[in-house]
């Protein structure tokens, strides 16, 4: 307990914390949070950090994964410098998120950062990275509160390319009243930012076209016996069950959802966190039939076809959902913003405004990206919203294969 509020006391000064006034002046390059000079012939480090361990590593992979190909599609430089990219594994948890967060700030070099995969490490680790100056780009941390308006200072370095869970939760919403005519839900979120604010968003969504949410239950991502809370749902006899909880969760739900009297009917609707392979492993034959909210990949820009076979080509397996995609717009915008500010002297040395960095990004507007147009708002929310419901129809983990298993059904 003491080690938590040590934790918590330290984390809540870093949100407190703007960066401190440190300007100065390189070479030909005056900025408000530093200058980050490279010299001639040395790369541009942009730093990645995603899940790279536990369940939902297929998706901090896929992300980095697509980054790079972006690295390799802007020629494998900027501004005459190659482009290194430096991972860290941020898992999908805070204390990942802040051990990742704090290796990148230490390094100087660091321009800007790319990631993380959840918005347990982002609530944790995007402070750490502006409190040195260092902006970062989300790829999968969709959490409402991370681009709120009245957000922490510690959050004004923050953007994302992955759409706000704002925008996921009104699609579901939509597809529950109007595709399924449900009026009684029952959620389950763990108490990470993503899975409970996406709940919370839905519930609100829900209640306001004029749906009931019957129970509002919470589990712990390490539980493993879920009938207690199953049971308690089935007595308030839900139509259905929204639950964007990650991979281990929902493969215990799923298998044990049915041994319970009155839910073997009922339908479980997931999150996008559990677009992969993994959850069929998770959850074996009992995958079959859950369905799960995710982006739609066939709206996807036209260039995004060619991406996923240079991506096969590249890695020998094609990208899962569209995590890979969006590491491919966090690296575009970061690279585009680089090259718009980025200053050289006669001696061939790079200079990098950390604040006029910061500007370019956040100034980004119809940016040609895999997943659409990126335009970011005054909150640094930058993506093109494009979801779909998802159905797995095979329990055979060499099936997937999104479009096939798990298939579109709605729109």
């Amino acid at each position: 307990m003491k080690t938590k509020l040590l934790y918590a006391a330290s984390l809540a000064a870093l949100l407190m914390a703007a960066p401190g006034a440190r300007a100065e002046t390189v070479g030909p390059v005056t900025d408000a949070l530093g200058v980050v000079k490279i010299g001639k012939g040395q790369p541009v480090v942009i730093g990645g950090y995603s899940s790279q361990s536990g369940g939902d590593t297929n998706q901090g992979i896929d992300e980095l994964r697509g980054s790079e190909i972006a690295i390799r599609d802007f020629g494998g430089a900027v501004l005459g410098h190659p482009v290194k990219l430096a991972g860290e594994d941020a898992q999908c948890t805070a204390e990942g998120g802040q051990t990742a967060a704090t290796k990148l700030a230490g390094n100087k070099q660091v321009v800007v950062v790319l990631g993380p995969s959840c918005s347990s490490g982002a609530r944790a680790g995007a402070p750490i990275l502006w409190r040195a100056g260092i902006s970062s780009v989300a790829i999968g941390a969709t959490a409402p509160a991370l681009t709120a308006p009245d957000r922490p200072d510690g959050f004004k370095g923050f953007l994302r390319v992955v759409p706000n869970d704002l925008k996921s939760a009104a699609f579901t919403v939509k597809y529950a009243v109007e595709k399924l005519g449900v009026k009684n839900v029952a959620t389950i979120h763990d108490g990470s930012p993503y899975t409970e604010q996406l709940v919370r968003a839905f519930e609100k969504d829900f209640t306001a076209k004029g749906g009931t949410i019957v129970a509002s239950e919470a589990i712990s991502p390490t539980d493993t016996d879920l009938r207690p809370v199953l049971t308690r749902i089935a007595a308030k006899k839900p139509e259905i069950i929204f639950t964007p909880v990650f991979t281990s969760s929902v493969g215990f739900l799923l298998r044990q959802k049915d041994e319970v009297s009155g839910l073997a009917d009922t339908k479980v609707i997931g999150g996008e966190g559990v677009f992969s392979a993994n959850v069929i492993e998770a959850a074996g034959p009992k995958v079959v039939g859950f369905r799960i909210v995710a982006p739609s990949t066939d709206l996807f820009s036209d260039k995004f076809p060619a991406f996923v076979k240079a991506f096969t080509e590249e890695y020998g397996e094609a990208p899962i959902g569209g995590f890979s995609a969006y590491g491919h717009d966090a690296a575009t915008l970061a690279l585009t913003a680089i090259k718009a500010v980025g200053k050289s002297d006669d001696e061939g040395n790079l200079y990098i405004g950390r604040q006029a960095l910061h500007e370019a990004l956040m100034a980004t507007k119809d940016l040609p990206g895999l997943t659409g147009a990126l335009t970011c708002d005054a909150n640094g929310d930058c993506g093109a919203a494009t979801y779909a419901i998802w159905e797995f129809n095979s329990d055979d983990q060499s099936s997937f294969a999104p479009g096939t298993n798990p298939k579109r059904i709605f729109p």
